[in-house]
């Protein structure tokens, strides 16, 4: 059962000014348990990942409306239940057996603006279906799997303004964009596992405003190999600094996205 929230009472005081007295009980219990981690001191194993970050491009600007408390929570809870059925859907490959193209994540995480998903890469799930095969072939049945997500979550994005047809509507000036970024890496649990923290998803969260662009992943463990010939089309490769990560980071993008861009600014990349 959750506490009360403490009781403060406000006095004045002429040599210090404001004053707040608070019940000695709610001072003793302000520690790091209420961000209910769990036993942070708990043994923990990495786990490789698929970070995934959406964000709500012109989300700050949509609450910043007049009464933002009248429209800003309605909005969120009609696009956290589309998002999540939207990544369900692009999932499901026979609705009726439950099958799936990948694994669901298994973390999710409201960030303020947007979402942040970890699926889970079982690399010893996947050695399991085939112990013999050749290490070439397993390698492209990992790519596959991890490509498969990705897809999806481009697909998530390509549909987004579908949502605001049908939902937007009911908004003044919602966010006219769901962007994506997407880090492959190692991530820690925290305590219980109420949190994780990682390179990957510092990544990908810079990757979902790379450079304006909409769409972005890391090639960092990622081969676009894995893509059936229609996607993987769609992609180029840029060479580019990630702020906090590197200098010369490979970063795959949508095709369309960049050659939207300015001239000027995909002459900043070395390409026409």
């Amino acid at each position: 059962m959750e506490s009360a929230e403490p009781r403060y009472t406000y006095t004045s005081d002429a040599e210090h000014g404001i004053l707040v007295r608070v019940n000695p009980e709610a001072l003793a219990a302000f520690g790091p348990g209420l961000l209910k981690l769990g036993d942070i001191n708990t043994p923990t194993h990495p786990v490789d990942v698929l970070a995934v970050v959406f964000d709500l491009e012109g989300f700050t600007h949509f609450t910043r409306q007049i009464d933002p408390q009248l429209t800003v929570p309605a909005f969120l809870a009609d696009f956290l239940a589309w998002l999540f059925a939207a990544i369900r859907g692009q999932l499901v490959q026979k609705e009726a057996t439950a099958t799936l193209w990948a694994e669901l994540p298994f973390f999710s995480k409201f960030m303020g603006d947007g979402v942040l998903f970890l699926w889970r890469i079982d690399l010893d799930r996947i050695v399991r279906m085939a112990p013999q095969r050749a290490p070439e072939r397993l390698q492209a049945a990992v790519q596959e799997f991890i490509c498969n997500i990705i897809a999806s979550l481009w697909e998530v994005c390509r549909a987004y303004p579908d949502f605001l047809v049908s939902e937007g509507r009911h908004f003044v000036d919602p966010p006219p964009r769901l962007r994506c970024g997407v880090a492959r890496g190692v991530v820690i649990p925290v305590g219980s596992g109420a949190d994780f923290v990682g390179p990957c998803i510092n990544i990908a969260s810079r990757l979902q405003a790379f450079h304006g662009l909409g769409f972005a992943f890391s090639a960092r463990g990622i081969d676009q190999a894995g893509f059936n010939p229609s996607y993987r089309s769609r992609f180029i490769t840029l060479r580019s600094t990630i702020r906090g990560i590197g200098d010369h980071e490979l970063v795959h993008v949508l095709r369309e996205d960049f050659e939207a861009l300015p001239a000027e600014q995909r002459a900043l990349f070395g390409l026409p």
